[in-house]
């Protein structure tokens, strides 16, 4: 995938015209990822944001439908930049602005790769209106108990429990691939997954991380963001945070010295050395840290909130 930029302009990093911000251990913190409930002290440091004529664009790993509460938190709904890039959404007019599947044979492919690395890895598969799950999967999260998915907005409807390559319906693909005249496109069959998950408890998470992209790097875009929890996301090849975040900003006429980014974890690498000045915040992990250009205060502590306060006053 080619990505999308504008030329530099001239002007001064400080004449900034767009946020881009992850969500998750940067402006909302990890023992409120359930309830996103942001401080009002970030809160009120995008609202001042936009009042200044700055634009807010959320960038994350979530998928849309988790994103709705939020973006209306932190001032009126607008666009976001969902499954780590893979999706821009008008939340506004409720409309995709942008999608990028995954080809449907790299997904399997990629599947089966990794289940050789680990035979007892577990998968599960995001669209725009389906989340598929298998059994192992969830195991743990907040999808193991019904009242738990209901407080996170989640509805029976979404859900397609079962093996992906059943509910995905693999032979599906294969009797395409096999039919003459077929189009077998980068469409899905069944459904347009837009970001493939992967969990095992047999190895690190830095250590899934390198192994999985070592094997399938080629073929998906790997990448992982849940602090001491083995789970990889995989995108289509060349699809991450700041593919989206350029596509977005050409859409705005912004030039990217002209926007900054915060993120905390590997998902957030190319974003943060795309934007024209990036901070990681305190509590980031070391790749996440090393690809910015600033260190801020912790999640915890509100560092987004005190960059954009001391960005508004005129001090950065």
């Amino acid at each position: 995938m080619t990505e999308l930029s504008l030329p530099a302009s001239t002007s001064a990093l400080g004449d900034v015209q767009l946020i881009a911000s992850d969500i998750d251990g940067t402006i909302l913190s990890y023992t409120h990822t359930e309830t996103g409930s942001v401080s009002a002290r970030t809160v009120e440091a995008f609202q001042a944001a936009q009042s200044a004529g700055i634009r807010v664009v959320l960038v994350t790993g979530r998928p849309v439908r988790w994103l709705k509460h939020i973006s209306a938190t932190l001032g009126q709904p607008g666009t976001v930049i969902a499954s780590n890039g893979a999706v821009i959404y008008d939340l506004a007019t409720d409309r995709v602005v942008h999608e990028t599947a995954l080809d449907a044979a790299a997904l399997f492919t990629v599947k089966d790769l990794i289940s050789e690395i680990d035979p007892q890895a577990s998968f599960a598969a995001e669209t725009l209106e389906h989340l598929h799950m298998e059994e192992p999967f969830i195991a743990g999260s907040l999808f193991f108990e019904e009242n738990r998915r209901r407080a996170a907005g989640v509805t029976e409807q979404e859900l397609r429990l079962g093996p992906l390559d059943e509910t995905l319906e693999r032979d599906a693909l294969t009797h395409a691939a096999q039919t003459p005249d077929s189009d077998v496109t980068s469409a899905h069959v069944t459904d347009r997954v837009v970001k493939l998950l992967c969990k095992t408890e047999a190895m690190a998470p830095d250590e899934f991380l390198g192994r999985v992209q070592s094997e399938v790097g080629d073929l998906l875009t790997v990448t992982h963001s849940a602090p001491g929890i083995s789970l990889l996301e995989l995108s289509a090849q060349g699809v991450n945070k700041a593919s989206g975040l350029a596509r977005y900003a050409a859409s705005q006429q912004i030039a990217r010295d002209r926007v900054i980014a915060f993120g905390d974890m590997p998902n957030d690498i190319e974003m943060l050395r795309w934007a024209g000045r990036s901070w990681a915040v305190g509590s980031a992990h070391p790749l996440a840290r090393s690809a910015a250009n600033h260190t801020a205060a912790s999640c915890d502590d509100d560092g987004v909130a005190q960059v954009i306060e001391q960005l508004l006053a005129g001090e950065l």
